[in-house]
């Protein structure tokens, strides 16, 4: 069960006391007392562990921070009582309730608390002044926690560093995922802020950067994905028309930080040519991007005509969307020509880079294969490929319809809901009425499809018209993935391949020079009346 509602208010505060046994019961029992000593009427559970939960029912609701640190102040005065469903955030935070299966499957949570008694208890509730006489029993617990929570807020002039965009090919602009947090959980001290305010303008200038509208941040507010930003402004008077006025006021700031950190760019990518009377004309970078461009297109309307045949089973699902990949890259760049690392090519599959790797050798292996290796990578320059268009389809290409619309690899919110659904989806996208039409243009079982239709059902990415045929809904992925984490996830990949690339460019700054050195002296010998300390050999 969560703790927090869509609007980040805590309506049951849970103890949760992790001690099993004779232990558990006595520490259990110290709990409960304290509890009735400050008015309040309880529910427990017991676990098949012989662990317990207290529940404690409101009338008003707690806001993540308030319950957090309520939760916190009775770990502190009973050891034993783990903080942790109050503190993982407005989105996250959950307890298993009287009822639910155990984790591993031994048994399930037991009423302890006599039924009927259960019932007036949530039907009554606890009102403020149990709250009240509860801060005022803990209230060396709580001066202790804020203490430990003392931080200066950072001024606004330093968020615009810290709101960072990360832009991941195939993907687009992405929030770093610690605002993503901030916005989903409200947990501004652990982020690092000292205030509401400057916390929450932190998450309304990362969400200008990465190129948000208003409306799509009212959007989220609305429908609970940014619970912890509606916790962000519990205290303020008015937060609709604050949430407005902060918004202008991030927006005029990142334009103003960005024309000032603004610099002059030079990408004339174009030689000069001179034309003279009855030579030919040379073709312009317009004309030669429209000609690679075009072959892009034969290229994926040739492999869409056979990709379901040369391509099929589990090994062949990997292959078809790395292709798909390859030909979203070769339009991002307008050339056939695609030097991507496999880093950022996996962010368009729901697999390692090493998995890249191998997909991309068993391709370029092939006896006629889609894509030749160009030039081995080197130093911080990937594998340059070629798509091309095997000699076996080479009729297909002059009948062959060219696809209309953009071309898209594994979007984020497949890395979650599978494969199998982003083909049945893409199926119904490009106009299959049916599940059946949708499988044989997908190439998946007829068990798989009909499981991954209920999948994309339930989550509103396809629905029926009055005619009962399927129809997809584009315009939701976006907020699937955030829903089913996977926006988050694309997020901390990017994070992580930055950091890996910085590690490997720094460890090819350090040994260039030595790596140089070694190779004339392995070319050339040493130079002249230079002689070798033998400590010293073969050693980079």
């Amino acid at each position: 069960m969560l703790l927090y509602n869509s609007q980040a208010r805590c309506r049951t505060l849970v103890v949760d006391v992790d001690v099993p046994g004779a232990d558990g019961l006595e520490l259990l029992h110290r709990i409960v007392a304290l509890l009735e000593r400050c008015g309040a009427r309880v529910v427990v559970d017991r676990s098949p562990a012989g662990k317990h939960h207290v529940y404690v029912p409101l009338r008003d609701g707690l806001s993540v921070e308030e319950a957090g640190t309520l939760a916190k102040a009775l770990a502190r005065r009973f050891p034993g009582v783990d903080p942790l469903p109050h503190t993982t955030g407005a989105t996250s935070g959950c307890i298993r309730t009287p009822g639910s299966p155990y984790k591993d499957g031994s048994g399930y949570q037991e009423l302890v608390t006599p039924l009927d008694t259960a019932r007036r208890v949530l039907l009554m509730r606890n009102g403020s002044e149990v709250l009240g006489a509860l801060r005022r029993e803990l209230t060396e617990e709580l001066a202790a926690g804020a203490r430990e929570a003392m931080t200066l807020a950072r001024p606004l002039e330093e968020l615009e560093e810290e709101a960072a965009v990360l832009n991941a090919p195939f993907v687009g602009r992405v929030m770093a995922p610690r605002f993503v947090r901030l916005a989903q959980e409200g947990l501004y001290r652990e982020a690092g802020y000292g205030d509401r305010s400057t916390a929450r303008m932190a998450v309304l200038c990362a969400a200008a950067r990465a190129g948000l509208r208003f409306e799509d941040v009212v959007a989220r507010v609305e429908d609970g994905r940014w619970a912890g930003l509606v916790e962000l402004f519990q205290n303020a008077s008015k937060p609709g028309q604050l949430l407005g006025k902060e918004w202008r006021k991030a927006v005029a700031f990142v334009a103003n930080s960005q024309r000032m950190q603004k610099s002059v760019r030079h990408c004339n990518t174009s030689e000069g040519v001179e034309v003279t009377r009855g030579a030919p004309r040379a073709r312009t970078n317009e004309e030669i991007a429209i000609d690679e461009h075009r072959f892009i297109r034969r290229w994926r309307a040739v492999l869409a005509e056979v990709e379901a045949l040369e391509l099929s089973g589990p090994r062949g699902m990997h292959a078809r969307f790395l292709l798909r990949a390859l030909a979203a890259a070769a339009h991002q760049k307008g050339s056939r020509h695609i030097e991507f690392g496999v880093r950022s090519l996996s962010l368009a599959l729901p697999v390692q880079p090493s998995t890249v790797s191998r997909v991309l050798a068993e391709l370029r292996s092939a006896e006629d294969p889609w894509l030749v290796l160009v030039r081995e990578g080197e130093g911080t320059r990937a594998d340059l490929y070629e798509l091309r268009i095997p000699a076996r389809h080479a009729e297909r290409v002059e009948h062959v319809e060219l696809p209309s619309g953009k071309v898209h690899a594994l979007r984020p919110v497949f890395r979650e809901l599978g494969v199998v659904a982003a083909l049945v989806f893409e199926a119904i996208e490009h106009g299959a009425p049916s599940i059946e039409t949708a499988r044989v243009r997908a190439a998946v079982s007829r068990s798989a499809a009909y499981e991954a239709l209920e999948l994309l059902l339930a989550w509103g990415l396809i629905e029926r018209d009055g005619r009962g045929r399927l129809l997809a809904v584009p315009s939701r992925l976006g907020e699937v993935a955030e829903r089913v984490g996977a926006a988050l996830v694309v997020g901390l990949l990017v994070e992580r391949f930055r950091a890996e690339r910085r590690a490997w460019i720094e460890h090819l700054s350090r040994h260039a020079v030595s790596a140089e050195w070694w190779a004339a002296v392995v070319r050339d010998g040493p130079p002249p009346d230079v002689g070798f300390e033998p400590e010293l050999v073969g050693v980079a």
